[in-house]
């Protein structure tokens, strides 16, 4: 058997990020049947090395275009209008990974995360809890792993110092604060997921239009979760708490990532108002652009100009073209659940849905509550939310009456799937959380942040029913 060279996954990957550049600026669909055909070559080099879950969501998608071809229940044609939407959450994460590359070898990144560590309680939740939002925006999945590990090193420095039953409480309080302020990025952040499936399932829905609101909604959660922290301490160990420093002048070192983030913004505006590109794919291609500048920076502030310009391009050809294939398990499953959401609505039979409905004469509110804890509950029950909100997002969207308020549905269904990236086992978000802290998933979606979760999801319903 001839072995494939290296090079060849992550030049698919290049490839495919360019072809679909191309049809977000132009339209075209052909660049984006391309992509679809590189991307299912990167799936067949990467095959033996893709975890089990992007395997069998690879097959399930499989499966269910070969049946839906052989029952003529979808035409090659609907297929090929699908490439565009599948072939996009490639681009997506080569974009974010770009960006998270160049976040890891920040120092900035690093000093951040341990000087918020040395906060008292309170104040150390918030500014754990908005780090982890921010950083999560820029490294996505990284950000919980850089922020817990610090959390993990801090605690193990201090355990022959600090009581036993004080380091159990600041890792559950620590660790809870960077899942929920990483939770809390599909509220607003257009290189969220979340956004970038919302407005390409929703009709006439763009990121500008929900993210005023969205920004309001991730304001008043975070501030909820600092207010449930504060009543939950255990204020009985108060007296076991040796000194910290509790200096908020030892955040200056974050001044780089905010730069970073205003750099982001302005380039993804400049974007939004000068070429044909849709919000969210200007904020995508403003993200790599912003990853070449602060790698150069960081070479940069040690280099010269010249010798930062050789560095940069050599990291990038030797070492960050090579990475992009480590994302091989995150691309193949996104992309395959995208497919077998935008199959399943394809063929949805909504004229029943809406009979029903009617039937039963359920108002606006209770479809949407409805909606919202069908995708939760679907959650506990392994459904990833990628294929749930993709249908049902999809479904709300052509319901009479309901799909008039696309606003109203994409609010709904950001605030239901912060919640499921928070309490639901399967998860990435709450795999990754538990396997850091050495505790069972189960521990840390529900146990540990079940109550808040459901708290959030019981006064969605109470809003609503207040204001739809």
């Amino acid at each position: 058997m001839i072995k494939a060279p290296r090079w060849l996954s992550p030049l698919c990957l290049v490839i495919v990020f360019f072809a679909t550049l191309i049809t977000e600026w132009t339209g075209y669909q052909a660049p984006a049947r391309l992509a679809i055909v590189m991307l299912a070559l990167f799936t067949l080099l990467e095959w033996k090395h893709l975890d089990l879950t992007a395997k069998v969501i690879t097959m399930i998608a499989i499966s269910l275009t070969l049946t839906l071809l052989s029952l003529s229940q979808i035409s090659f044609y609907q297929l090929s209008m699908l490439c565009g939407s599948v072939a996009f959450f490639a681009f997506f994460l080569i974009a974010l990974g770009l960006l998270k590359e160049a976040a890891l070898s920040s120092r900035s990144v690093n000093l951040t995360g341990l000087a918020l560590l040395q906060q008292q309680p309170v104040r150390r939740y918030a500014l754990l809890t908005f780090a982890s939002h921010l950083l999560g925006i820029l490294m996505s999945l990284g950000a919980l792993n850089l922020l817990g590990t610090m959390i993990q090193r801090s605690l193990y420095d201090n355990k022959d110092t600090v009581d036993v039953r004080v380091i159990s409480a600041r890792q559950r309080r620590m660790m809870l604060a960077v899942l929920r302020g990483f939770c809390s990025i599909p509220l607003w952040a257009p290189t969220s997921v979340t956004i970038t499936l919302l407005v390409t399932t929703i009709p006439n829905l763009q990121w500008i239009d929900i993210m005023p609101y969205g920004l309001y909604m991730t304001l008043a959660i975070l501030l909820f979760g600092i207010w449930l922290d504060h009543v939950q301490a255990p204020k009985y160990l108060s007296h076991l708490v040796p000194a910290i420093s509790n200096n908020l002048s030892d955040l200056k070192v974050s001044y780089p990532i905010a730069i970073v983030v205003g750099s982001l913004t302005l380039l993804s505006g400049l974007l939004m108002f000068s070429t044909p590109l849709r919000p969210i794919s200007a904020v995508l291609i403003s993200a790599p652009i912003v990853s070449i500048a602060w790698i150069f920076g960081q070479f940069y502030r040690d280099r010269g100009k010249q010798s930062a310009l050789q560095l940069t391009t050599k990291r990038f050809t030797s070492d960050i073209f090579f990475r992009l294939s480590l994302q091989r398990s995150e691309i193949v499953f996104f992309a395959g659940s995208v497919l077998i959401g935008r199959l399943l609505l394809t063929v949805l039979d909504l004229d029943w849905f809406a009979q029903q409905i009617a039937y039963l004469n359920m108002s606006a509110a209770l479809v949407f509550i409805f909606s919202s804890w069908m995708i939760f509950i679907a959650a506990l029950l392994y459904v990833n939310p990628m294929i749930s909100v993709t249908l049902v997002a999809g479904a709300l969207s052509q319901l009479p009456g309901i799909g008039s308020m696309p606003v109203t549905i994409a609010l709904v269904m950001m605030v239901t799937w912060a919640v499921v990236i928070g309490i639901s086992p399967t998860t990435t978000s709450v795999r990754i959380s538990a396997k850091i802290t050495g505790i069972s998933t189960f521990n840390m979606g529900i146990k540990w942040n079940g109550l808040y979760s459901l708290l959030v999801l019981v006064i969605l319903d109470f809003f609503i029913f207040i204001f739809v």
